[in-house]
């Protein structure tokens, strides 16, 4: 039975090719779309400035200061308190010093009792630190940040999925919701205005999603930046661009937007994520439908995943993509005035 899963996901995982690069070739004029930079060329410049932003940041810590992080509640270890390394530092880190069991299975922290925390993202003082798992009594917001992570990692599935001739724009993803049943992206593809895709596209997709999930085991960056470089990063995208003079009206030009980088695919949220990709289990993208919304073909997907550590028979997870492939009509985007 392994064997031909094995052999199904490479069936499946060339579909993608023969169904997103060969039937999906722009027809259209050059001209309408001749603005439109190279996808792999914007994500090249995306990256540059991450990557350029990153190493400023890095150089603006002088020296190592050590801070006192006590960590509660680690069944079944108890309290303990770490001296760890100020900005470099992450939970993840301080699991390590409990055992690979904790590290593993830790999924977001909490610091000081009230702030969420990525379990790679670096400690900024002393505090109090807890970690929290998918198998807690209260695993709401665990469940909030993996729904999270998979419509960020749902996006980058669209972003690659069609031939570079397609405009693809990521719209956004609405707040993480478990009773939805799904998790969601929309995403602007100007040039399929009547795009209905049948069982074969469906199953492209979530192919796709099962080719990044085995090979992008990297964990989830997160880098907070001004506003400023948010533009540079996202000026390609107009969706994200207004969503970032957004953000900037309420938080100031010198206030901070938190990035998340997997791979090389990057995307603004408030986080926090799940470590990597290696705690999202079965997937598969629902469904895929147009939405009644003034910003022009603006198409939503749906999909559902299962943490890793909770596997589950094949019945019950059918029950859970049927409720997923139900189109979602709430939150619907329109355009900003």
């Amino acid at each position: 039975m392994y064997a031909y899963t094995l052999r199904l996901r490479f069936i499946l995982s060339k579909t993608v090719e023969s169904v997103f690069t060969k039937r999906y070739q722009s027809s259209l004029p050059a001209s309408k779309y001749d603005y439109i930079l190279d996808r792999s060329e914007s994500n090249r410049l995306r990256n540059e400035i991450f990557d350029e932003e990153k190493k400023r940041q890095s150089k603006l810590i002088p020296r190592i200061e050590k801070i006192e992080v006590q960590v509660k509640n680690v069944k079944p270890f108890g309290d303990a308190t770490l001296i760890m390394n100020k900005h470099a530092s992450t939970p993840y880190h301080c699991a390590q010093h409990f055992s690979q069991l904790i590290s593993d299975r830790s999924i977001i922290a909490v610091v000081d009792g009230k702030n969420l925390w990525d379990m790679h993202r670096p400690l900024n003082d002393s505090c109090i630190l807890e970690f929290k798992h998918f198998k807690d009594e209260d695993p709401t917001e665990v469940n909030r940040a993996f729904w999270r992570s998979c419509s960020f990692l749902l996006g980058m599935v669209v972003q690659r999925a069609f031939k570079s001739e397609i405009p693809v724009y990521l719209h956004s993803w609405p707040k993480p919701s478990i009773r939805s049943g799904c998790f969601i992206y929309d995403v602007q593809l100007p040039s399929l205005p009547d795009w209905k895709p049948d069982k074969e596209e469906i199953r492209s997709l979530t192919a796709m999603f099962w080719k990044l999930n085995a090979s992008t085991k990297s964990p989830f960056e997160r880098l907070d930046v001004k506003p400023s470089i948010a533009k540079d990063i996202f000026k390609d995208n107009k969706f994200k661009s207004q969503q970032v003079d957004k953000i900037e009206k309420e938080i100031g030009e010198n206030g901070q937007i938190a990035l998340y980088r997997l791979s090389d695919h990057i995307d603004f949220s408030v986080g926090p994520m799940i470590p990597d990709t290696s705690h999202i289990g079965r997937v598969s993208v629902a469904c895929v439908h147009k939405l009644d919304s003034d910003i022009e073909n603006l198409y939503r997907f749906q999909g559902v995943a299962i943490p890793s550590k909770l596997p589950i028979h094949f019945f019950p997870y059918r029950i859970l993509l049927d409720r997923a492939s139900k189109p979602k009509t709430n939150l619907i985007p329109q355009s900003q005035t």
